[in-house]
Parts: structure tokens; C-alpha cells; sequence
């Protein structure tokens, strides 16, 4: 899978994420909180992915 591909998936993924938690757990909160909390889980995602790779070698777990 691609590396654009694997972005999209993400970004899908932490938007439905950031909807469902809102929408639970922050009632009528504004759209734009809800795309900033989709961004944060999108850039967590990443950051979780970095330091996995650097914990193993950077061989992308192969």
C-alpha cells in the first residue's frame, strides 16, 4: 500500500474517530473543534508510527 493511500485511510479513520468521540462524549460541539481533534489523532497516528519505527530500526517492522 502506498504512502497516500495509507494518509487517506488515516485521515478517514481520525475524522469518524474525532465525530464519534464528539458526538458522545461533547454535544453540540462546533465543527471546527471536531476537524482540530481529527488532526491531532491524524498527527498522533504519525507520531506513533515514528517512534515505532525508531524503536525497531527504522526497518518498518520487516
Amino acid at each position: 500500500m502506498g504512502s497516500f493511500q495509507m494518509f487517506v485511510i488515516r485521515l478517514i479513520l481520525s475524522m469518524m474517530f474525532a465525530v464519534l468521540a464528539c458526538r458522545i462524549f461533547f454535544q453540540g460541539t462546533p465543527l471546527i473543534k471536531v476537524f482540530g481533534l481529527g488532526i491531532i489523532l491524524l498527527g498522533l497516528a504519525y507520531l506513533f508510527e515514528y517512534v515505532r519505527k525508531r524503536d525497531k530500526g527504522g526497518n518498518n517492522g520487516n
